[in-house]
């Protein structure tokens, strides 16, 4: 008696059927996805921007010496370019400038994404020894436009308290103290 191999795979019903459904599974999963991951970077540069600030403010008071947080432009002083780098030095002199002698504390990477956009009022977040921002108050903003927005507003008050903006009119993005909402990059 012959017997007959023994064959294993698909179906072409079987085979059509599966493609139909990871198609499917795909056309509704990966902008959900892509929204999630967007959401998630977006959170995390939030987060470094609020550690970078309570980083230089506790300096200040670690060095009793000024120190500031700013974009450094190609001879050290400071910009107003807050998508460049940030840098975190110690400024006795309080001229906004790395002069030699001075240390550069921390960096934070320039933001490349074309979605995002830091901003500033001023050229920089800086604390004296005691922890107080005087003049340099301010809102450091920050805004990532995805499937839906997401930002964050940084108050910084003069004696160098730190606050969250807040999202009164219920539209994803904080307000600045002038009632505005963060600036976000054009589309």
């Amino acid at each position: 008696m012959l017997s007959r191999p023994i064959t294993s795979g698909f179906t072409l019903i079987e085979m059509m059927v599966t493609t139909a459904i990871v198609t499917l599974l795909a056309t509704v999963g990966l902008p959900t996805m892509n929204s999630f991951l967007s959401r998630t970077e977006a959170r995390q540069d939030i987060g470094k921007l609020n550690q970078i600030i309570s980083f230089t403010r506790s300096q200040a008071l670690l060095r009793a010496s000024r120190t500031t947080l700013c974009p450094l432009d190609a001879s050290l002083r400071c910009s107003n370019l807050w998508n460049e780098t940030l840098s975190v030095f110690t400024d006795p002199n309080n001229n906004r400038v790395l002069d030699p002698g001075e240390q550069q504390l921390f960096t934070l990477p320039a933001n490349d994404n074309r979605n995002v956009l830091r901003s500033f009022n001023s050229r920089v977040i800086s604390f004296d020894e005691r922890g107080f921002a005087g003049v340099n108050t301010g809102s450091l903003g920050y805004c990532h436009i995805g499937s839906l927005p997401v930002g964050a507003a940084f108050i910084i008050s003069r004696n160098g308290r730190v606050r969250p903006g807040a999202d009164n009119n219920q539209d994803g993005l904080p307000e600045t103290p002038n009632g505005k909402n963060v600036p976000c990059p054009p589309q």
